[in-house]
């Protein structure tokens, strides 16, 4: 689906003024290099949402409409080509092409195992004891209260992002146009983020350190919880989630 009815665009403009706040207090606050990576990469991933956002709302429609005419005339071709893809085999290339066509696990369990997997390799191609003789020199011995400022502005506004598509969903009775798989992704990274946060060190101190980046990231996931309640809620007024 080349639109961008289905998402709000409340929820990705405060998501990404979230994100730009997560990394500067990030920075600020010297936390994990790999907290920061990861913030440093969300400001890229929300900048290319929001592009996409824009063009698929604003330009794309422009250039469909000029196109129109010649899809109707290839339309008849292209449905008996489709129909010939589909009677062929199931090989890893029609998989890919065509991920509809092989259920739920092509769809999620695939990519969700494949970016797991990714993950663990990275760990044990790694140096996973670097800085484990170090832990206890990683925290400040009193709290910057900068960093901390933005930090829980970051997380208000991540807990403030999923509010606009929630009311739409709901206003719409509909989730057309959102990924199931985005969600499922947002949850298992913010899950992940708590938890190198924990597992490094679970100490009073180091918790109160990085509590707004917990809150904001263990406060989405409720959030998306609810948003996966509409998804089961209005699956009935569309019978096919966009991925």
């Amino acid at each position: 689906m080349k639109s961008a009815d289905g998402m709000a665009i409340g929820f990705i403009s405060i998501w990404f003024m979230g994100d730009l706040l997560n990394l500067a207090g990030a920075v600020w606050a010297g936390l994990l290099p790999e907290v920061i990576f990861l913030a440093v990469w969300f400001c890229i991933a929300d900048s290319l949402m929001i592009f996409s956002y824009f063009y698929y709302a604003k330009i794309y429609p422009k250039h469909q409409h000029s196109r129109k005419s010649s899809r109707t005339h290839s339309a008849s071709g292209s449905h008996e080509s489709e129909h010939l893809i589909r009677r062929r085999s199931s090989t890893l290339t029609n998989i890919a092409l065509e991920p509809q066509l092989f259920g739920v696990f092509t769809q999620y369990v695939l990519p969700i195992l494949f970016v797991v997997g990714a993950g663990c390799l990275g760990y044990f191609l790694s140096d996973s004891t670097l800085g484990d003789n170090n832990k206890e020199g990683d925290v400040p011995s009193s709290i910057a209260w900068g960093p901390q400022v933005i930090g829980y502005l970051s997380a208000l506004l991540y807990l403030g992002a999923r509010i606009p598509q929630i009311l739409q969903n709901h206003k719409r009775r509909s989730v057309e146009g959102l990924s199931l798989l985005f969600f499922l992704f947002s949850t298992l990274g913010n899950l992940t983020y708590a938890g190198q946060i924990l597992f490094y060190r679970n100490d009073s101190e180091y918790v109160m350190l990085n509590l707004s980046w917990l809150v904001g990231s263990l406060g989405t996931i409720f959030e998306d919880c609810i948003i996966f309640l509409q998804f089961f809620m209005y699956k009935d007024h569309h019978s096919a989630v966009s991925v």
